[in-house]
């Protein structure tokens, strides 16, 4: 584990108390799918570009289906992500259709992909503050 890891961690613990695992497990899906511009482009190359514009940019955010979930992500990346939770890979798309939107939002406020882990975990410290 290296330092970056180590600090963003002990972060992530104090900032988000009991939702530390959930944050951590985005950042670790984040992290496993070439950060949040490779997460955005397997949504992208699946089909649903239009979607991850609106999230980026001004506006309504498009909504995103657990269908469309499964189709960008994968049944064995949704079956992890569920492992770790003890929830089911459809539990898992639904959360992600709810939640995925709205985060991508978040990070994105100023209309900018974060491109690297440390800036990405800059905006999300931000938001937690």
């Amino acid at each position: 584990m290296g330092l970056f890891d180590r600090i963003s961690g002990s972060v992530i613990n104090k900032l988000s108390g009991e939702h530390a695992p959930k944050v951590q497990a985005a950042l670790d899906l984040l992290s496993q799918h070439g950060g949040l511009p490779g997460v955005l482009a397997k949504f992208s190359d699946a089909g649903f570009e239009a979607q991850v514009e609106s999230w980026i940019g001004d506006g309504a955010n498009l909504p995103l289906t657990a269908a469309q979930v499964k189709k960008a992500l994968g049944e064995d990346t949704l079956t992890e992500i569920g492992n770790k939770f003890d929830l089911r890979s459809k539990e898992v798309a639904v959360l992600l259709a709810d939640y995925l939107p709205r985060v991508v939002d978040k990070l994105t406020h100023d209309g900018k992909v974060p491109q690297s882990q440390s800036a990405l975990m800059m905006r999300a410290v931000s938001l937690l503050k």
